[in-house]
């Protein structure tokens, strides 16, 4: 046995028993695949698979339903009706959390394709009264610009996450790849009992944070979750302006990351045209810095293919991101899974 998982006694005394909460709104394309990578854990406990169809549009319920009667570890069902402010993938999570057997919960998305040592790793990080949260690595594959650079933009972020963590800081949970254990989650009052958010994750993040309990990130092989990348410019653009909803809640002293980098590039670009040669110089060595920085944090999750693309990353990085600064200051609503929200 593990030696760090046997010290997860005060939950069972051995492998504890995982709920894996799979939240599913129209993945009729993807479901099936998400299922299938989790039914391949090499995981040595019980184990069970909650999916929460949110009332989907086409055959995600079908598929879920199929696949259960195939295995009795899964166990779909359909959303109830909101009566209340909670809704989306937050009530679909509360649901599932109330019907879920486990001392450990699991989440990922619909849309994950998980590796076999997935959820052996995420258990055996867990150390209850030190390590209650912990978030995996999750990325997007393909072969096009686009996909690209959606992978370095997912992997870039996790990677400096997960050393920091060690430090003892952190920003936030990813809710389509993290962990926590039921003390922990029942300690905030559960999603019935947090404020709706369209970042739920973050919510859940920053309860169980006030609480006490302590977030590890892994960014490694063993917990590479493969998330299916947005399918236009326009897509990536709602998930981000969902995203930055939870982003605006930081404390400023954490939100300074990323408005540095935002105005770092026009300030590079406007010191070409400075009489100080040096200013160039300077700044041009920062981002080269960065530039071999995020080449060794593609290269720790063996991510070389992606290597190449970093330049073009580097380039489109400022008019993505401010285009979505923008879209968020001035826009009243986000859309996101066939729904709109009004923006928090």
């Amino acid at each position: 046995m593990n030696n760090e998982v046997a010290k997860m006694g005060e939950i069972v005394g051995d492998w504890p028993f995982v709920s894996v909460f799979v939240a599913a709104r129209n993945e009729e394309a993807n479901i099936l695949l998400c299922l299938k990578s989790l039914q391949q854990q090499s995981y040595p406990g019980k184990w069970e698979v909650l999916v929460a169809d949110d009332h989907s549009e086409d055959r995600t319920s079908e598929i879920a339903e199929n696949a259960a009667r195939k295995d009795e570890r899964i166990h779909p069902f359909v959303v109830p009706d909101s009566t209340g402010k909670i809704q989306g993938k937050a009530l679909a999570l509360a649901h599932m959390a109330e019907r879920a057997e486990g001392d450990v919960f699991l989440i990922c998305d619909a849309d994950m394709q998980m590796p076999p040592t997935w959820m052996q790793k995420m258990v055996s990080t867990l150390k209850p009264g030190k390590v209650d949260l912990v978030n995996g690595t999750t990325s997007t594959i393909g072969d096009n610009w686009f996909s690209a650079f959606q992978a370095i933009d997912w992997l870039l972020p996790q990677g400096t996450f997960a050393w920091l963590s060690q430090l003892g800081v952190t920003y936030t949970a990813m809710g389509n790849n993290m962990g926590i254990t039921r003390k922990a989650y029942e300690a905030t009052g559960g999603y019935f009992q947090i404020p709706f958010s369209l970042t739920e994750d973050f919510e859940l993040f920053k309860k169980a944070r006030s609480k006490g309990f302590n977030l590890i990130h892994l960014y490694n092989s063993d917990v590479f979750g493969i998330s299916s990348p947005q399918r236009s410019p326009l897509d990536w653009l709602n998930q981000h302006v969902r995203w930055m909803n939870g982003f605006a809640q930081l404390p400023l002293n954490q939100q300074w990351v990323f408005y540095g980098q935002l105005l770092f590039y026009p300030i590079l670009f406007l010191s070409l045209f400075s009489s100080t040669s040096e200013l160039f110089s300077i700044l041009g060595l920062i981002w080269f810095v960065k530039l071999l920085y995020n080449a060794a944090l593609l290269s720790q999750i063996k991510q070389f293919h992606l290597l190449v693309w970093l330049p073009f990353y580097e380039i489109i990085f400022w008019p993505a991101y401010f285009t979505c600064w923008l879209r968020f200051i001035f826009s009243k609503s986000v859309q996101w899974k066939g729904r709109s929200w009004k923006k928090e």
